[in-house]
């Protein structure tokens, strides 16, 4: 008798440990989605940071070159007139 219940006790704790077993994987993948969905999302806001910040650098390099060649032109504009003396001088 002794023998059948320490049977059956031993057979429900094998039930309790397979049922825990097939539960853990299911929360496990559950949960592994969810980390694998963040780092995706953080990576793409990362990204478009990234592609925003390369867009203002362009602007920026493309502003300062044509303020760079504007000066450019109006010191060559100047030189020319000095070296015709029709620069008249600034009261």
């Amino acid at each position: 008798m002794a023998s059948q219940q320490n049977q059956a006790s031993l057979d429900q704790s094998q039930l309790h440990r397979d049922a825990a077993a097939s539960q853990q994987p299911s929360q496990n993948a559950s949960f592994l989605d969810q980390q694998a969905s963040d780092s995706v999302k953080t990576m793409a806001h990362g990204a478009a940071d990234v592609a925003g910040g390369a867009a203002s650098g362009v602007v920026g390099i493309a502003r300062g070159a044509a303020m760079g060649a504007a000066n450019v032109a109006e010191g060559a504009a100047g030189a020319v007139k000095n070296t015709f003396g029709s620069n008249t001088p600034s009261k």
